[in-house]
């Protein structure tokens, strides 16, 4: 047991990560991204992204992708009205890490609320040629979706400590 210690600590730390291209660049790429699955050739996912209602899902949903593997996402379900005071901003914020598999970034969450009527929570998002991301069928672009009344801080993800 010892020895298998030290061996652990005697070994190089790994080599930092390559700078990741911005979230515009989604398309598959030559870098290779260490993940939690280990070192793959992979898709420059990192940055924020939006897709407008779709499906079953009735509202918009800002998304943001760390380099560090965390991500964080913003429900725009029912904004408040600009001039109105409302008990409830009508946002959700839910929070994971991510990992890539091929063209594909799938999600693990592990903070927010349940997902309610509507759509639910991502769990597998594809890279598209074109610089998108696809989501069960909904498409998100880079950027954010800020609702008349609200500011972009106040629509962005914020990746928990």
């Amino acid at each position: 047991m010892l020895f298998f210690a030290l061996w652990a600590c005697s070994q190089t730390p790994p080599a930092p990560a390559p700078s990741v291209p911005a979230a515009a660049d989604a398309v598959p790429t030559d870098i290779t991204v260490p993940t939690l699955l280990g070192e793959v050739q992979g898709v420059a996912f990192v940055g924020e992204w939006t897709s407008a209602p779709c499906g079953g899902r009735t509202y918009a949903r800002n998304i943001k992708f760390n380099s560090d593997q965390h991500y964080a996402a913003v429900d725009i379900v029912d904004p408040c009205p600009p001039g109105k005071e409302c008990g409830w901003s009508g946002l959700t914020g839910f929070s994971g890490l991510w990992a890539v598999q091929g063209l594909k970034l799938r999600v693990q969450e592990i903070g927010g609320v349940p997902a309610t009527a509507g759509g639910p929570h991502p769990v597998l998002f594809e890279a598209v040629d074109d610089g998108t991301l696809v989501e069960n069928g909904c498409p998100y672009t880079p950027g954010l979706t800020v609702p008349p009344g609200y500011t972009e801080e106040r629509v962005r993800p914020v990746i928990p400590p």
